[in-house]
């Protein structure tokens, strides 16, 4: 066995002899997590626990050291908090009557985990090796792998990702999550947190739990992701599936390429918009948006139900590029070594080969040729022999030529003009796309615009005209007017402060009250403002403040 004492229980590098670790700065006084398994405790006489990295309602993670393969490991211990407590030497001690309960859920968790282990194909997500119960509970044994979140490797990368860089890190993992499905597991704890980006710039699964971790009403305290977690996990009572990871995958998709969480689907109930930033419309594919758009519904009969179906809408423009030296800004462990092909000896030169294509092509041509000019000036040959007898050759070219003209037109069924939707007042376009082939999305900001009415849209993508075609389905995004910048202080004397009130905030000033004495206007009664007149202009978002009438000054009566 490895000496543990020369174990940093932070990192499980070499310690060499000092109290702070060379590598992670971290201190071997630093006292363990509490209700945790104390620091350098042995199980199965093979693991080693170290620092706790996270933890949640289910149980706790560490970072810990396998004795026999000489590695670092993730372990996970079963410990819902709530259910149990620990005793000194770390057994577990279920409360009084949780007992079912607690035994309910560790079966859970033992078969949710043999389950993960089952996958081990998939490098995409975790990759469980051991599997075990000790101290009244049970542990999850996996290879550690030093990552970061996704959340945090999009900040680092300027805010949001390009969608090729994106798609390179999600297409893996959504064929994960399609075949874990098939199995019936679900994960519903899908987030830019359990996405981690590891070093050789791959993106991997992690923190798979219980089901009743990722519901509410369940028997363990709920952990959601706000903005991942769909409507269906915060409602009791109601099931979730593989539609329910579908919106969690599609919100982080969302996050990578925006930088911006949708807002939590319960709060997305009563108003489902997506806000999309208007700086980076044109960077997003429009059959992306539209696929995110289907993805993130509310309402689980209305969204993308499987992650087939989200592929192959993600998948579903042919001019998307793939860089070949993608994610260049993460510098992988092992750089590639992968040598550029070789060239037997003998071998005939690349060159050649284009020199005989060419050469065919240029006979076939030739005898092409030929045939049409015979064709044009023999006269005792009609045309419906020429057809006969050439009908048994072209055969093969005919079906190929057909199955092209029915695809074209399958394809031409399922396009649509785009709609041109500038100088429209929202609420109508909104509403009136309920009823239509298309979706309607908004930018996340307004733009002044001293020429379109506040409300009205301003431009779109994709943009109208000149024949514009786009799928069924497509999600047409639109900025919408704030009106101008500018604007001028409406007339407010007289009005009750209510009134007044409510005249500046139309124009999009913020209101404030003041109040003087007035031998002119009524008690209650606006005056007007205070350093300003009605018809000054001042730019939108302005504090103003409305000078509300006392009554005459009881002083000066005197």
């Amino acid at each position: 066995m490895a000496d543990i004492n020369q174990l940093c229980m932070n990192c499980m590098s070499s310690l060499e002899g000092k109290n702070v670790c060379p590598v992670c700065g971290h201190s071997v006084e630093e006292p363990q997590s509490a209700n945790a398994l104390a620091l350098k405790t042995i199980l199965q006489n093979r693991y080693v626990v170290g620092r706790v990295k996270s933890c949640n309602s289910e149980g706790i993670t560490y970072i810990g050291y396998d004795t026999v393969l000489h590695a670092p490991i993730e372990l996970r211990e079963f410990f819902p908090a709530t259910l149990c407590s620990r005793a000194p030497g770390g057994t577990i001690l279920v409360n009084s009557g949780s007992e079912v309960r607690y035994d309910e859920c560790l079966s859970y968790f033992l078969s949710c985990s043999r389950e993960v282990a089952h996958v081990r194909e998939f490098p995409a997500i975790t990759q469980l090796y051991d599997i075990f119960e000790e101290n009244n509970t049970a542990y999850t044994v996996a290879e550690w792998v030093e990552s970061i979140p996704l959340r945090y490797f999009v900040e680092r990368s300027g805010g949001s990702l390009s969608w090729n860089d994106a798609r390179q890190l999600f297409m893996p993992v959504l064929s994960a999550l399609s075949a874990i499905h098939s199995t019936g597991m679900n994960h519903l704890g899908i987030s830019p947190d359990s996405l981690r980006i590891m070093q050789d710039g791959r993106m991997k699964l992690t923190e798979f739990c219980i089901p009743a971790v990722r519901m509410t009403g369940r028997e363990l305290p709920a952990d959601l992701y706000a903005g991942c977690a769909a409507l269906e996990q915060y409602l009791p009572g109601v099931s979730a599936g593989e539609y329910t990871d579908v919106y969690g995958f599609a919100a982080s998709l969302f996050f990578a390429l925006t930088g911006v969480m949708p807002k939590p689907a319960i709060q997305r109930k009563e108003d489902p918009r997506l806000l999309i930033p208007s700086s980076l419309l044109k960077s997003i594919p429009p059959h992306v948006i539209s696929a995110l758009a289907n993805a993130l519904q509310v309402s689980p009969e209305n969204r993308t139900s499987t992650f087939e179906r989200l592929r192959a809408e993600l998948s579903a423009s042919p001019t998307v590029t793939i860089e070949t030296a993608s994610l260049q800004h993460i510098p992988p462990v092992y750089p590639s070594q992968t040598p550029p092909p070789v060239r037997r000896k003998g071998s005939v030169p690349p060159f050649v080969w284009v020199l005989v294509s060419c050469v065919c092509c240029l006979i076939v041509l030739a005898v092409i040729g030929v045939i049409w000019i015979s064709s044009q000036n023999t006269g005792g040959t009609s045309s419906s022999e020429v057809s006969s007898a050439s009908s048994e050759d072209s055969s093969e070219l005919t079906s190929e030529i057909s199955s092209e003209i029915d695809s074209s037109s399958a394809e031409s069924a399922d396009m649509i003009d785009v709609p041109n939707l500038v100088g429209q007042k929202y609420e109508d376009v909104a509403e009136a796309a309920k009823g239509k082939e298309y979706q309607v999305l908004t930018a996340a900001n307004r733009q002044f615009s001293d020429t379109v009415p506040e409300g009205s849209i301003i431009s779109q993508t994709p943009e109208a005209g000149d024949g514009a075609k786009m799928s069924k389905g497509t999600a047409v995004v639109v900025v919408i007017s704030q009106g101008p910048a500018i604007r001028e202080l409406p007339e407010i004397e007289g009005m009750d402060l209510a009134a007044a009130s409510t005249a500046v905030a139309d124009q999009g000033f913020v209101p404030s009250k003041v109040e003087e004495y007035s031998d002119t206007v009524a008690a209650g009664l606006a005056v007007g403002y205070q350093g300003v007149k009605a018809g000054d202009e001042m730019p939108y978002g302005s504090q103003v403040l409305i000078v509300i009438s006392k009554g005459p000054d009881p002083s000066k009566s005197e």
